[in-house]
């Protein structure tokens, strides 16, 4: 979808009080932490808690309404439509939106879809692609001349994203779209061109979806409190949370929601929703900072951060130390009242690894050396412990994960454990997570992610054999055995502070010495352009189409003289 939006940037607002807390809370005018049936802030001071009465959303209703959504005569055809919805409401909805979003997915999209068709057609379309998450041979709006080679789900799909689509560009073009139903739209679509692995379609969208944000506050009206709560309180949080997944390729858009906004320390959270929402955060600043560092450090002649970079560093660490105290705080009260249920334990788990993903981050972003990660061996073990954890609460009845998951899932944590931590059991415990994952996460699918992991971590181990073969063979051969894989006894479940046990812990800067190590990496292809400093003849020699993906990485060669290195790029073809 093409949407062409207002570049300018109004005033900017971050998440007030929701609109959404117990009645209680309401009237002593305190933050409502939400929970259901009673909050932890009334449940804790004995107060009664109460919700005010809302209209039940009915399932049943939508599937009998003898006036159907479809504008289709066929019969079967809208039989399918509210198969396809029903399956959404029950399956669908809970998983894309994880157990702190369920309203919005459950609630706030099918009450809008019962007056926009648009909508409408896009839930059912994202309900037929979770049922067969099977990929489809090319984007559902790239496939129409194919059709006869998908299966009945991905051909409904197929009609019915395209007329979704059609649908909310007409009513642009006829100048009638409401800006919140075209801003749901564009999550929903995100969804699907996600659900497909179509992550530059999904980041295109992300794209205009936050233009949109920034056009909206521009235009809200006074009065209009019901939309700005729901603008506020539940859409702008999901695109800054999906700016999470955004960062990680180097995109950063989300900075312009976020514009005009220091952080206080925080020192209590009243649930795990706004203990989230404090780590979101961070998990914007922390990278932008490290980006700030890696772009100073690789600079010519340049070996260390000025003094304001330490400073900001320091800030950093309190906010991070800060959260991680009032964390604690909250699953003490929490445990206290018998509180915590499966899916509480998961997101705590789930919070815990993305704590220890940042604190790694942080302290080693002031200096470009790789063996430095091989001192926070104990954060990297606790992520993989963590992660072991969380998907627990999300776990089918068939015993695998969901194909599919809009919010923050253990994707990132592995993926970063992969890349960064050299201890070879840990990383293959990372990896084998990894594919366990839900299958797509925010715009990215973890089988790609865990196989670029998988060649990052061969890449070093054959060079390093190469370079020390004695040693490193004698070491790395216990390894073998495994395949790969991490037996799952050494992931069994611990208390909240231990760590995974490993087994013995081999001296990793022995077996990967800094030469080897791969830093920073990208993929291109040379059909969309070569990165700065690649040229052809860097591929020539895998005698490659245009349309070949590659993956570029660094390293640091030590230099003649022995005591300095130099940054050398180098390229591989990714098939899968």
């Amino acid at each position: 979808m093409s949407v062409r939006l207002d570049q300018s940037k109004g005033p900017s607002r971050v998440l007030p009080r929701s609109k959404l807390g117990c009645r209680t809370c309401k009237i002593r005018r305190v933050k409502c932490g939400e929970e259901k049936p009673s909050c932890v802030r009334c449940t804790s001071t004995g107060r009664k808690c109460e919700y005010e009465a809302k209209r039940p959303f009915s399932i049943i209703s939508v599937i009998a309404n003898p006036l159907p959504l479809s504008l289709s005569p066929n019969t079967n055809t809208v039989w399918r439509e509210r198969r396809a919805f029903a399956y959404y409401f029950e399956y669908a909805a809970t998983s894309i939106g994880g157990g702190l979003d369920v309203d919005f997915w459950r609630s706030v999209v099918p009450q809008v879809c019962r007056y926009e068709p648009a909508v409408w057609d896009a839930i059912i379309t994202i309900s037929a692609l979770f049922e067969s998450p099977q990929q489809c041979p090319r984007p559902l709006l790239q496939s129409r001349d194919n059709s006869t080679a998908l299966t009945q789900n991905h051909q409904d799909a197929l009609g019915w994203y395209s007329r979704s689509v059609s649908a909310v560009r007409q009513r642009i073009e006829q100048g009638s779209v409401d800006v919140f139903v075209g801003l749901i739209s564009c999550v929903l679509f995100i969804c699907i061109e996600a659900i497909q692995g179509n992550a530059d379609g999904a980041l295109q969208l992300y794209h205009q979806g936050v233009q949109l944000i920034i056009t909206l506050r521009r235009q809200q009206a006074p009065g209009a409190a019901g939309k700005a709560s729901l603008l506020e309180d539940t859409i702008i949080p999901i695109f800054v949370r999906l700016g999470t997944f955004a960062l990680s390729i180097g995109r950063t858009p989300v900075t312009a929601l976020l514009q005009d906004t220091e952080y206080a320390l925080t020192e209590q959270f009243d649930s795990l929703k706004s203990a989230r929402e404090a780590i979101v955060i961070l998990a914007i600043d922390i990278p932008l900072f490290e980006t700030t560092c890696t772009e100073h450090l690789s600079q010519p002649n340049v070996t260390h951060v000025p003094e304001e970079f330490n400073t900001r560093l320091f800030s950093l660490a309190a906010r991070l130390r800060n959260w991680h105290t009032a964390f604690d705080k909250l699953m003490t009260a929490l445990r206290a009242k018998d509180m915590l249920s499966l899916q509480q334990i998961g997101t705590s788990a789930l919070l815990l690894s993305y704590h220890e993903m940042l604190y790694i981050m942080l302290y080693t972003c002031t200096s470009l050396s790789l063996t430095q990660f091989d001192a926070y061996l104990p954060n990297f073990q606790n992520i993989v412990e963590q992660c072991a954890n969380a998907p627990k609460a999300s776990v089918r009845s068939d015993g695998t994960q969901p194909p599919f998951t809009f919010e923050l899932n253990v994707g990132l944590p592995l993926w970063f454990t992969s890349l960064r931590c050299r201890e070879p059991r840990t990383r293959r415990a990372a990896l084998a997570l990894l594919h366990q994952a839900p299958s797509v996460q925010g715009f990215f699918q973890c089988s790609i992610w865990a196989s670029v992991g998988q060649i990052v971590m061969e890449l070093e181990e054959s060079r390093a054999m190469e370079m020390n073969a004695a040693h490193y063979t004698q070491n790395l051969g216990a390894l073998e055995s495994t395949n790969g894989s991490i037996p799952g006894s050494e992931l069994a479940p611990s208390s909240h502070s231990a760590h995974v046990d490993m087994g013995p812990r081999i001296p990793t800067a022995l077996l990967i010495p800094e030469e080897v190590r791969i830093g920073p990496i990208s993929g291109f292809r040379s059909m969309d352009g070569f990165p700065p400093g690649t040229t052809e003849a860097d591929i020539a020699k895998w005698n490659r189409g245009p349309d070949q993906l590659f993956l570029r990485f660094s390293r640091n060669e030590c230099g003649l003289a022995g005591n300095s290195y130099e940054t050398v790029y180098e390229y591989v073809p990714l098939d899968f």
